[in-house]
């Protein structure tokens, strides 16, 4: 693992941070995320009257000694979040916007494990199926490894690629992606995750580089998703219009993620991906 990809300092910044959901923990296993139920974790909940089948273990006996009433202490379960990244894998991630995005899954991923919760990575919409399943900092090095080999994106249909997947439960999803493909193409995969079960969270990768020249010139443009390329010449009357298709591309992709209660935010790669998770992340009520 490269120190580039993911700094040695970046780890115990990570290992601070938290996932926040509202609906908390829906894994089966011991982790150390609160989930409202009563359990065996060491902090203390709140007392309840004695019924029977209650542990006698939990009886509070100085309470039993003051009002002659049977009392059980009740504790908090900790069960483990399940936490799933699906990155797009689709033509139009290539250069700094892919690297941006695989260091984003690192800086998440991390979290995760840090946590012990459970983490189910996968790259949809390359030339390849790409998933990793690990729990525990044990698989630290290995989830790492996965994202820094993973193959520069070539392939097309990121949505139609993830939508195919069976995925199972997780307490929330986390969608990396550009954002570029057509609003519509997103609406099978959000109703199949709606149905799965969680909170939806997309996390859409601005370029900071306009989509278009700003000034009238002869230009190639080339769809980023499907490599065709057009001669135009650009005139002020263009631009704007091009500009107004791609504010309407983003508006519509928001309302989408409205209908289905999927939370949005930008990323923009003047943010190290660490600094706009503790940051940006911190302020959405992502993390904690």
């Amino acid at each position: 693992m490269t120190e580039t990809f993911f700094p040695a300092s970046a780890a115990v910044a990570v290992s601070r941070l938290r996932h926040v959901t509202r609906n908390g923990p829906s894994g089966i296993h011991l982790g150390r995320n609160t989930s409202g139920r009563s359990g065996t974790s060491p902090d203390f909940s709140d007392f309840q009257p004695y019924a029977p089948g209650d542990d006698i273990r939990n009886v509070d006996w100085n309470i039993y000694a003051r009002t002659d009433q049977l009392f059980i202490k009740r504790f908090m379960d900790e069960r483990e979040l399940r936490v799933s990244l699906i990155l797009d894998a689709s033509r139009s991630m290539r250069g700094a916007k892919w690297l941006y995005g695989c260091k984003l899954c690192a800086v998440l991923g991390m979290m995760t494990l840090s946590a012990d919760d459970h983490l189910s990575f996968m790259a949809a919409g390359g030339p390849k199926r790409s998933v990793l399943t690990a729990k525990s900092i044990r698989n630290r090095n290995r989830f790492l490894g996965h994202l820094e080999q993973l193959t520069s994106p070539e392939g097309t249909g990121f949505t139609d690629a993830a939508a195919s997947e069976n995925f199972l439960g997780a307490s929330v999803r986390y969608i990396v992606t550009d954002g570029l493909e057509m609003p519509e193409s997103f609406r099978p995969l959000f109703r199949k995750l709606r149905k799965s079960a969680g909170e939806v969270r997309m996390i859409l990768l601005r370029d900071d580089t306009p989509d278009i020249p700003v000034r009238p010139e002869d230009v190639r443009l080339v769809d980023s998703e499907t490599g065709k390329a057009v001669d135009v010449s650009l005139t002020p009357n263009l631009i704007h219009r091009q500009q107004e298709i791609s504010e309407r591309h983003f508006s519509e992709l928001a309302s989408l993620c409205r209908e289905y209660g999927v939370a949005v935010l930008e990323a923009r790669q003047q943010e190290a991906p660490l600094e706009f998770v503790s940051k940006k992340m911190r302020k959405a009520g992502w993390v904690r």
